[in-house]
């Protein structure tokens, strides 16, 4: 078998590296990017231009939110309290949008 001299296992090693880690940074940056997208102060624009008085990023229950605005009320039967963890949905939904349980 040919022995791989000095330079040449290094290299390997290098790329093997860059192959495990890379890909992992890669998500971390999409991650962190979505996060500041989510955090954007052009959503908090927009929903004060609709009638919002307060951040709606920092609203954990965004769903109610928009529906409220739209006209349906959360709190009839267009409106369904997951069994699990308590999220409201949409009447029509299949599955739950917090814990992804079958309602």
């Amino acid at each position: 078998m040919d022995d791989p001299g000095q330079y040449a296992l290094v290299g390997r090693l290098a790329v093997a590296a860059a192959v495990m880690i890379a890909p992992t940074l890669c998500f971390l940056g999409l991650v962190r990017g979505l996060e500041r997208l989510r955090d954007d102060d052009l959503i908090n624009e927009w929903a004060r231009t609709h009638g919002h008085e307060r951040d709606v990023t920092d609203n954990d229950d965004l769903f109610a939110a928009l529906t409220n605005e739209h006209g349906v009320d959360t709190g009839d039967s267009s409106s369904v309290r997951c069994a699990v963890c308590g999220t409201r949905n949409q009447a029509d939904v299949t599955y739950c949008h917090g814990c992804q349980h079958q309602l």
